[in-house]
């Protein structure tokens, strides 16, 4: 055969054929969402990261970038039982108590005064929250912080009360800024080769009692949130999670003082994450009659890169799924709260355990939480959107009563460009900012997306995070962009946030 006559004629076919291919691309069917603003579920209470003893929380850069670039408006922070100097028994009087720490230790004042410069430096929320690593080893079974557990005599379990609570007060008194919410203990299966301590459903209970009657004798209002078990699967580690929340709903006294359900993200190993709209649901469902708020308090193990997939159990685990467990915590599990490990761990480059390094706002897994953290404020309610599908566009929405903004988060996780309508009727918005990330755009300030006759209507790069923000009263953003609509005949001054960049 004529190779040369058969590139010309497959030449010239594909050239008349190429004009009706492009067409039939570009009128692929565009995904049709919904949102419906008057469907409402979880309120939210706040996003953040953890600190570790390697975070570089002393520089104003990273301090900056955490409360304002972010958005961030919570804080997680370690409680070492490095405070207490020596062995030492607790009276009744917390001021007395709080004379014997020493909160000038390290790290503990490195993230004390993290805490302070980001509250200082809010947008307008900063939810301080504290969980004990361990009690100090004169308390435990081992001697020891690492592993054993906490001896459940009275007078054992009294001292840890009290140590809870002039852990709480003295913090505010040190550093300027309340305690939140506190936990007792981090991870509390399992014995580590670092400060850890073991608990059954019984002990926890135990525990959880002495100090939240401590507090009410102390009139500490900080909240008690817990049990911060490693994560849901639908079966061992949900039902693991659901032993101490039963055990302490069975407990009269202890049932009172549990204000906050936590889980952890992860799977089995503490370390990789793991993120299951199917799990999300089944745990969500085992704790909805309670009533009672679900943050989830842990995660990391994701990959830097963009696209990654985990080689045992295929599933994606590179940047843009830290977006996607995101979504499917906040849409599955309806968590009120979403706090990911460490922002920076100190290292020259981003880890799997860190958002960013050297306070770098383009890295690749920090943009994809800021869609979520600096967008999503707190008191913002979620409300219906979708449909919702895995392997293609994914949609959550954020009314914000306080701001009058709608927010609407998009994730693509096909590897296409999908033309997307979104329907939001009975509503007035006028057009929505729009911010874009993805493998070659690691924050973009987009055009304004204008929305006509109830609609909005643009196309989802492939494999994207793309955030909404509509028209309304945003004044503690930086950067504001004015826009004038009319409501009922009067004229609103409507501010919106260009900034981010």
């Amino acid at each position: 055969m004529d190779t040369t006559k058969l590139y010309v004629g497959c030449s010239a076919l594909w050239i008349a054929l190429a004009p009706a291919v492009m067409a039939l691309a570009q009128s692929a069917e565009p995904d049709n969402l919904t949102v419906n603003t008057s469907l409402r579920y979880q309120t939210i209470d706040g996003f953040g990261t953890a600190l570790a003893s390697e975070s570089p929380a002393w520089t104003p850069q990273m301090q900056t970038l955490y409360a304002q670039d972010l958005g961030a408006s919570m804080l997680r922070v370690p409680l070492l039982p490095d405070v207490l100097p020596a062995q030492i028994t607790l009276g009744p009087d917390v001021q007395s108590n709080i004379n014997l720490f020493n909160f000038n230790t390290f790290p503990q004042n490195g993230w004390g005064q993290f805490s302070s410069a980001v509250t200082a430096q809010k947008l307008d929320q900063m939810k301080i929250l504290g969980t004990l690593w361990s009690p100090p080893a004169w308390m435990k079974s081992s001697n020891s912080l690492n592993g054993g557990s906490l001896l459940q005599d009275p007078n054992n379990l009294q001292q840890f009360a009290r140590y809870v609570a002039t852990y709480v007060e003295g913090f505010q008194q040190s550093y300027g800024v309340p305690l939140y919410a506190v936990s007792i203990q981090n991870e509390l299966r399992f014995s580590e080769p670092y400060p850890s301590t073991v608990y059954n459903p019984a002990s926890y209970v135990a525990a959880l009692k002495a100090v939240g009657a401590e507090f009410a004798a102390d009139g500490i209002k900080t909240k008690i949130f817990g049990p911060e078990d490693v994560g849901v699967d639908s079966g061992y580690l949900t039902d693991n999670q659901m032993s101490f929340i039963n055990a302490v709903k069975a407990d009269p006294a202890a049932r009172q003082y549990l204000g906050i359900y936590a889980v952890h993200g992860y799977s089995g190993n503490g370390v990789t994450p793991s993120s299951s709209r199917n799990n999300w649901t089944d745990y969500y469902n085992r704790i909805k009659s309670d009533g009672v708020p679900s943050w989830m308090t842990e995660e990391s193990g994701e990959h830097t890169a963009w696209i990654s997939t985990d080689p045992a159990t295929h599933q994606a685990n590179g940047a843009l799924s830290v977006a996607l467990h995101l979504h499917e915590g906040l849409t599955y599990g309806n968590v009120s709260a979403w706090v990911y490990w460490q922002l920076d761990d100190g290292n020259s480059v981003p880890t799997d355990f860190t958002l960013e390094s050297n306070s770098d706002p383009s890295a690749l897994k920090y943009n994809a939480v800021k869609h979520y953290f600096r967008y999503i404020r707190p008191g913002a309610q979620r409300v219906d959107a979708g449909p919702d599908t895995a392997g293609g566009v994914n949609v959550d929405a954020w009314m914000d009563d306080n701001n009058h903004t709608l927010t609407i988060n998009l994730i693509n996780m096909s590897t296409s460009d999908e033309p997307t309508n979104i329907s939001i009727p009975g509503t007035m918005f006028s057009s929505f900012a729009q911010y874009r990330t993805s493998v070659t755009e690691p924050w973009a300030v987009l055009p304004d997306v204008a929305m006509n006759d109830g609609l909005l209507s643009l196309t989802l790069p492939g494999e994207s995070v793309v955030t909404l923000v509509s028209d309304g009263v945003s004044a503690a953003l930086p950067e504001p962009a004015i826009a004038m609509f009319f409501i009922g005949g009067a004229c609103v001054l409507l501010r919106r946030s260009r900034a981010g960049v």
